[in-house]
């Protein structure tokens, strides 16, 4: 308007004065018009006492300014957070902004926004660390260096908080994340495989049939046994409940330390293929055939045109290789077949067997290994010098929470050799044992096996 008598004409700075003067940018065309729908954008925050709460003393709260080119209006919006505590979203409605009280009314231009600024509105120093391409090429059409954007400061608040959560996040590693979609997807769909366990190196042992199912839902898998008329065996079909089933035979513990295994440890439907040997808890499976709803399953999925039946006469060597150490071990220590009564040749006692029969020499040991659930297992090793087999017991102990009783059964067991059995002579105080990849140490013996030891000097010379 007009100024009254004796005051002096103010003249009002606006950006447009800023803007280069050429028929590209709108010569004689109305800011408006010539800036319509553009806006620039930038970062800033300001810090905000804190005075009721001992944890912190300030805050960080982090902002959005938007500068409006056609008329020189100015929006301040603060961005949402879950869990701030404080109400969020729009601080300053658009409109002109003055500078300062004393700044003749002068509001905020284009000139007056950049990054590494600070601009104080409505008693709040908002401090700019950075903008939006748009405006950082605008700007620098305009002649202005932009400097580089820097980072916001952090929060104490945020850094509380987000040390919070991590500690109240669970850890589960390998859990499959998409557990619910596969059961719905693969919920009673079974492939069915058609095994031998060739046992016929064992006492009385021969070709056992079984059928393995694996279950796509939760990748587990149950193995039961073709029992046919006459056998001679109980009508127990089920050989092995379900499960999942580790591709190594070392023991599994129950609780965190089992949530730890890797999918890689387990089996997969992409192992059980037809004629692939399985080494299940030390007992070697041949696959041999399958049902029509597998050869469907791997014919769509993996593209499998062959499931030609394999025989059980093609994989002699191969089940009893020696990386099956102990299904070869047990197999070879099986004693022999006792001859019948009346027959001629049933071997007779040497003086091995009749100076020292009846004799058993019982030490306490213990397992050498890092694990606590198994440093404080003590266990009685008996030793049968009369023909050098061995067995383990376990004695129960309270609240252990192990059940004691019998963990290996009396027979010979080789060295770590592969060549030699344990003898007598191997059994003696501070001897480390290894009994089927289980490391014993030997801590103590009975009287009568020290009586024994030191009456027989001859056997333990070795040692001495």
């Amino acid at each position: 308007g007009i100024p009254l008598f004796g005051q002096e004409e103010t003249k009002i700075h606006t950006s447009v004065e800023t803007y280069p003067h050429s028929s590209a940018l709108g010569e004689g065309v109305p800011a408006w018009v010539a800036f319509d729908r553009k806006v620039l954008r930038f970062y800033a925050y300001f810090q905000e006492a804190v005075h009721e709460k001992r944890e912190e003393q300030y805050r960080i709260r982090r902002c959005n300014i938007y500068f409006y080119l056609e008329d020189d209006t100015i929006h301040v919006s603060e961005p949402k957070y879950a869990n701030s505590g404080i109400p969020q979203g729009t601080l300053i409605k658009r409109h002109r902004i003055q500078k300062s009280s004393d700044s003749n009314g002068q509001h905020y231009v284009v000139a007056d926004l950049n990054v590494g600024k600070e601009i104080t509105l409505y008693c709040k120093t908002f401090k700019i660390v950075g903008c939006d391409d748009f405006s950082r090429e605008f700007l620098t059409a305009l002649g202005i260096t932009v400097p580089e954007s820097g980072k916001f400061p952090a929060d104490p608040y945020q850094v509380r908080r987000q040390e919070l959560l991590s500690r109240m996040k669970p850890t589960r590693p390998y859990e499959p994340k998409s557990s619910l979609k596969k059961f719905l997807e693969n919920d009673r769909h079974v492939l069915r495989f058609y095994c031998v366990w060739d046992d016929t190196p064992s006492v009385f042992g021969d070709a056992r049939h079984m059928v393995v199912h694996y279950y796509l839902s939760d990748d587990t898998v149950e193995i039961r046994e073709a029992i046919p008329a006459n056998a001679g065996r109980e009508k127990n079909t089920l050989f092995l409940r379900r499960g999942r089933l580790p591709k190594h035979k070392q023991r599994f513990e129950y609780g965190q330390q089992d949530a730890k295994q890797s999918p890689d440890e387990f089996f997969s439907d992409r192992d059980l293929t037809i004629g692939a040997v399985l080494h299940l808890y030390g007992r070697p499976f041949v696959i041999c055939d399958c049902d029509e709803f597998t050869k469907s399953y791997y014919r769509e999925k993996y593209g499998l045109e062959q499931f030609d039946p394999v025989s059980l006469d093609d994989y002699e060597e191969e089940l009893f290789s020696e990386g099956d150490a102990l299904v070869a071990a047990a197999y070879q220590q099986k004693e022999p077949v006792q001859p019948m009564i009346g027959s001629h040749d049933t071997p007779k006692k040497d003086s091995k067997m009749i100076q020292f029969d009846g004799v058993v020499l019982r030490f306490l040991a213990v397992l050498q290994t890092s694990k606590q659930v198994d440093a404080d297992r003590k266990f009685v090793i008996s030793m049968h010098p009369v023909d050098g087999s061995v067995s383990v017991f376990e004695p129960h102990q309270r609240n252990a929470g192990i059940m004691g009783g019998k963990f290996l059964e009396k027979g010979k067991i080789k060295k770590p050799d592969g060549e030699n059995f344990y003898e007598a002579s191997d059994f003696y105080l501070g001897a480390q044992l290894l009994f089927h990849r289980h490391p014993f140490v030997i801590t103590d013996a009975d009287n009568y096996a020290k009586a024994f030891i030191e009456e027989h000097p001859e056997i333990w010379k070795k040692q001495g």
